[in-house]
């Protein structure tokens, strides 16, 4: 019989061929030998014990093993806790059920249907959702039940297949770097459900968030009333749908398909909802900050600021608007100013006494402008009379409203036209304000 460094010489020459059977063989017989050249060891005081066949610990196959190694280079390992969950929520390896889906979606993207096996049909078919989402869900108040209960062939799926979870995100990720509403620091609630309430505190001042008030006095005085206030909100959760064309031959052939496929899904994504937060009507979509597309108006009745100019911007306006807004919701890192192109342009303009400019440059994301953070949206209004080209805010007073998951169907027939794909994205998303006191916008007025 060989010993166990024998056996182990053995795995490593079969690892070295690829023969991963060979290899979990031969690794068993070496713990197997290991153990019997430990019980043929002499002991201090010979004990006279039955024989007992070693018991062999199973190793895991090398392949399994590999499997795994790419899963967590690729997208981390998780702690002991969250493994526990999602295997809980998803009654199995949640990284391998991930791999599987990633690997049917990028083969359905190239190929379509055809030839789709069973297996793969029912991975597309289900919503996997990223760890930081069943987090962010935890967090929440949803429990694990409730999670699972919800991971299920649901309306939004059906006629179309779930994009993998790491997929998604990556899409989503991008957006939030881009957009100003989103990537300016709105709240963003999760949720598994169309529509959410949310509870408002009313009755509040510039100071106070609410008509309450304390009052001073002796040990018999009794307080003084005050009204206690609270709203409800409900912020629907709107279905998004659009299309990317690509020619068949682009995605028979490009090695990156499936990256060109997401970046065009996060390009229209970053356009349309950033639109929508800033001017939609609300009208099966999310309600914006100034709502309207054609219509200039402070529809909300938001403090606004005059520009000191009918037609155009001044720095002293710009000094209003700062100041129109409470000082703890302008306080270092909180404000957010948001104008289109354009208007960042009138305000490079801006020169003082001296003909030397206020500003320099505004680069979106980074430029600092009056305490807030610039950020650039062409949907917001241009420098016109009465127009109200700038917001400046602390953009947690907006909540976005997003049904966890993101479902895509290819068609490639007669009415997509010859030698064209087109791949039809499906999301629910909604949005409001909830904190109008945090937000004040400029007008274009003398």
């Amino acid at each position: 019989m060989k010993t166990y460094l024998e056996y182990l010489a053995d795995a490593e020459m079969c690892l070295g061929k690829e023969d991963f059977e060979g290899a979990n063989k031969a690794m068993n017989l070496s713990e197997a030998a290991k153990r019997i050249e430990e019980a043929k060891k002499p002991v201090s005081e010979p004990v006279r014990l039955p024989f007992v066949q070693p018991e062999v610990t199973p190793v895991p196959p090398v392949e399994d093993g590999i499997k795994t190694a790419a899963h967590v280079m690729r997208f981390g390992a998780l702690d002991a806790n969250e493994a526990l969950v999602m295997k809980e929520v998803y009654g199995g390896g949640y990284a391998e059920t991930v791999d599987a889906q990633t690997a049917a979606f990028k083969s359905f993207i190239r190929r379509g249907t055809r030839n789709m096996s069973q297996a793969d049909d029912a991975l597309l078919r289900r919503q996997l959702w990223p760890v930081a989402s069943v987090k962010s869900m935890l967090n929440q108040g949803v429990s694990v039940a409730e999670i699972k209960a919800t991971m299920v062939e649901g309306a939004d799926v059906l006629g179309g297949f779930a994009v993998p979870p790491q997929l998604a995100d990556a899409a989503l990720a991008r957006v939030a770097g881009l957009t100003a509403v989103r990537g300016g620091g709105a709240t963003v609630v999760q949720t598994v459900s169309n529509m959410i309430e949310w509870v408002q505190v009313t009755g509040g001042t510039t100071r106070y968030p609410s008509a309450l008030r304390g009052a001073w006095g002796t040990e018999i005085q009794a307080p003084a009333a005050k009204d206690f206030t609270l709203g409800m909100l409900q912020i629907p959760v709107n279905l998004y749908t659009f299309k990317v064309p690509m020619s068949v031959s682009l995605v028979e052939d490009a090695t990156n398909c499936v990256d060109l496929v997401m970046k065009a899904i996060a390009d229209t994504l970053y356009i349309d909802e950033d639109e929508a937060f800033l001017r939609g009507d609300g009208a099966n979509k999310p309600r914006g900050i100034l709502p309207g597309l054609t219509t200039a108006a402070n529809t909300d009745d938001y403090t606004h600021a005059a520009s000191g100019s009918a037609a155009t911007l001044t720095w002293a306006g710009l000094n209003d608007l700062r100041r129109a807004l409470p000082s703890q919701y302008r306080a270092v890192g909180r404000a957010t100013m948001i104008g289109n192109s354009a208007t960042g342009s009138v305000i490079e303009s801006l020169v003082d006494g001296s003909s030397r400019p206020y500003m320099e440059e505004l680069t979106s994301g980074v430029s600092k402008i009056k305490g807030a953070t610039w950020r650039e949206s062409e949907a917001m209004d241009t420098v016109t009379t009465n127009n109200y080209p700038l917001i400046y805010a602390d953009l947690s007073g907006y909540a976005i409203v997003e049904k966890l998951g993101l479902s895509i169907q290819r068609y490639n027939d007669s009415a997509t036209g010859i030698n064209v794909v087109e791949f039809h994205v499906r999301r629910r998303i909604g949005g409001h304000v909830v904190e109008s006191y945090k937000i004040a916008v400029q007008k274009t007025e003398a």
